[in-house]
């Protein structure tokens, strides 16, 4: 039981480890598209403070 599950375990962080670089590829291009359109519809600048504004929020509450 512990040698099928421990196999399952390694199969699962293989298969894991290998999609990174796809996902990666993936957010990336989602992200750049994203990007030009906010920046052609004029929406980037309240967009990345609204993103900015968050995260400090976040980050503070961690901290504190």
């Amino acid at each position: 039981m512990t040698l099928l599950t421990l196999s399952i375990l390694g199969l699962s962080t293989f298969l894991a480890i290998a999609g990174l670089r796809t996902v990666a590829q993936d957010t990336y291009h989602t992200l750049t598209h994203a990007a030009v359109r906010a920046r052609q519809s004029g929406v980037l600048i309240p967009r990345l403070s609204f993103l900015l504004l968050w995260v400090l929020i976040f980050a503070l509450s961690y901290m504190w």
